[in-house]
């Protein structure tokens, strides 16, 4: 062999190697991108990591001056007995986002990264001994292992309206908790006085 084509040789060689050593590199980095996402509870940082992002999403959105979370829970239509835009009452928004604020920074920070998520709205029952109810708005199915959760209060008033475009001015003490009403709002007034309700926003990441 002449040293031309051993030098040839020897450049295909390294080319080659090279090769197998990127491949390697980007199936590790596809396996470190992978394994939080189907086991968070393998690593305690990452669950730490997720749930401030969580945490973070919800704090964000709620300091938005038009669309906070009060704006969020309170975007229902009540004849399709769901948020605006949602899917169905069972899984609410599904494999959606909600509009505006909300669902930009949940499809950037979690959708966008191979996570997924569950939005649900839990209320104060009409009773002090009722259990607290819930409302789906975002369901992408059941958690994993090693889930995290983060929440926030949010304080309902009886002089405030639903926000959706396909509704009126008619105040939240004038809706009701009957699902076959054309003034159906599943979020009772639960509170004496000016306060109407006082929910959680519940965001569960995995």
């Amino acid at each position: 062999m002449s040293g031309t084509d051993r030098g040839q040789a020897y450049s295909l060689e390294a080319i080659a190697g090279s090769v197998i050593v990127v491949t390697a590199l980007l199936f590790a980095l596809q396996s470190i991108i992978i394994t939080p996402t189907t086991s968070s509870g393998v690593d305690p940082d990452v669950r730490k990591d997720l749930r401030a992002q969580a945490s973070d999403t919800l704090v964000i959105v709620h300091s938005n001056e038009t669309t906070d979370l009060s704006y969020y829970t309170r975007n229902w239509v009540p004849e399709s007995r769901t948020f605006e835009g949602a899917q169905n009452p069972s899984v609410g928004y599904g494999t959606a986002v909600p509009p505006g604020i909300f669902g930009d920074i949940l499809n950037t920070t979690f959708s966008q990264r191979s996570r997924l998520y569950n939005v649900e709205v839990l209320y104060l029952g009409v009773n002090a001994t009722d259990d607290r109810g819930r409302v789906p708005m975002v369901y992408r199915g059941q958690p994993a292992e090693g889930a995290v959760t983060a929440s926030y209060t949010v304080t309902l008033y009886d002089n405030q309206t639903l926000t959706s475009g396909k509704t009126g001015t008619a105040e939240l003490w004038e809706y009701g908790t009957d699902p076959n009403s054309e003034a159906y709002y599943p979020i009772p007034n639960a509170v004496e006085g000016p306060v109407y309700n006082v929910v959680e926003v519940r965001l569960t990441v995995w």
